[in-house]
Parts: structure tokens; sequence; C-alpha cells
């Protein structure tokens, strides 16, 4: 299995009509909303403050997640901070270690794009025990940012170097 992160401009128009072929278990679709969502995100105003990513496995669109920063980040993030939003795995690809995939290439596609920026936030809800494993492995921690900032959600941040 080959994996790799590429922007959603890169990916070809067969690739792009893929992406929208990434399925979610309904509990996810809770937590990130669903690929149409996401992609409504990315294409509904040209800014340079958001960057769509897939992941490929074999060429295939199997994940896909959002960064943010600048005009575009929630009132929970300041500074010279990008935000993680949307990462999906699709269902029949989970378990393959693919989120981690995503996980080592985040700092450097972050600081590739925008390398002023110092650090990476993202909420996720406190019951989405995968997802908050995976972050930890990664390096995350607790944000000291008030947890009712994110509507709930867990605040957690990734200083980058």
């Amino acid at each position: 299995m080959k994996n790799r992160v590429t922007t959603y401009e890169a990916l070809s128009a067969e690739q792009r009509q893929q992406v929208l072929q990434i399925e979610l278990a309904d509990e996810q679709k809770r937590s990130v909303g669903d690929i149409h969502g996401v992609l409504h995100a990315l294409t509904a105003r040209p800014s340079s403050d958001i960057q769509g990513f897939a992941l490929l496995v074999d060429d295939m669109p199997r994940g896909f997640f959002l960064l943010k920063r600048r005009s575009l980040l929630p009132q929970w993030a300041r500074g010279r901070t990008a935000t993680l939003h949307g990462l999906m795995i699709d269902r029949r690809y989970q378990g393959l270690g693919l989120g981690a995939v995503c996980m080592g290439e985040l700092p450097a596609l972050a600081l590739g794009l925008w390398p002023d920026v110092e650090r990476l936030m993202l909420a996720v809800a406190p019951d989405n025990h995968r997802a908050l494993a995976l972050y930890r492995a990664w390096g995350w921690v607790f944000s000291d940012e008030p947890a009712d900032a994110a509507g709930g959600e867990r605040l957690m941040s990734r200083h980058l170097p």
C-alpha cells in the first residue's frame, strides 16, 4: 500500500470525484460531518487561509482534512495558529494506520503552506476516544483555552518545530 497526502488542488478530476465517495460511519458524521460539507467549506469562497488535503492510498482518495488559519480561525484559536478540521478516513479503510499517516505529515504540510504558523489546534468531542488516542500519540495536548470555547468539545494543540 502506497500512501501519500496531497492538496485537493493537485488531485485529478477523477480523484476529485472519488473524494466524494469517502464513506463515514454515522458516529463519525456526528463529529466531523461528511465529505460534502467539508468540500463546501473548502470551495465556498477563495481564500489563502484554507487548504484541503486528501490522503491517497494507491492513488485513490481514502481520507481528507482541512487546515485553516488567520481569517478562518474559529473563535477559540488565536495567534500564529492553524486549525485542523474534518479529519476523516473512509470507514472501509479504518484500522490500517491511515490516521497516523495524516498526523505524521501534518506538521510539514502546515509549515510548508504557512511558514509563520507556530502551533496546530483542533476541537474534539470528549467521547471520541479513538481520535483522542490518535492525537495524544502524535504529541497533541489539551489546550489551556477554556473548554467551553468550542461548544463542549475539548481543545488540543501541538507546537510546531
